[in-house]
């Protein structure tokens, strides 16, 4: 099987037989997934909000815009300081103790499993 993927061009790692993909992302394709990313974020939010604000959820959705634009410099500067994942875990860790950014640890993960479910959730509604 080794030798196999070899042959087609892939590389192998050795030991265990499985064909590695070295392709990389070019610039464009880089661009247009985190593109998406944010996009597919900002209507995510949209559809969350309108639902229950109703008629307000313009107003809703101005004054998240507003709170998000005070906050921008932190923002900045915190992905330009500590640009790898987990910001806020890696944010703590290096303004206050061992303890309390790995509580902000948990609550993040905890974060996600609940934003995974609540999508799984609105998919399976539509």
């Amino acid at each position: 099987a080794v030798e196999e993927a070899a042959d087609a061009g892939g590389s192998s790692d050795g030991d265990k037989g499985h064909a590695v993909d070295n392709r990389l992302l070019n610039e464009v394709m880089a661009t247009g997934i985190c593109g998406n990313n944010i996009t597919s974020s900002c209507l995510y939010v949209i559809a969350l909000c309108a639902d229950p604000a109703g008629k307000y959820a313009p107003a809703a959705l101005l004054f998240i815009c507003g709170l998000l634009y005070l906050f921008r410099r932190i923002y900045t500067e915190v992905v330009a300081a500590l640009p790898v994942n987990g910001g806020t875990y890696n944010l703590l860790l290096n303004t206050t103790t061992k303890g309390k950014a790995s509580v902000a640890a948990c609550l993040t993960m905890l974060s996600y499993v609940a934003t995974a479910v609540i999508s799984s959730s609105s998919a399976m509604r539509y």
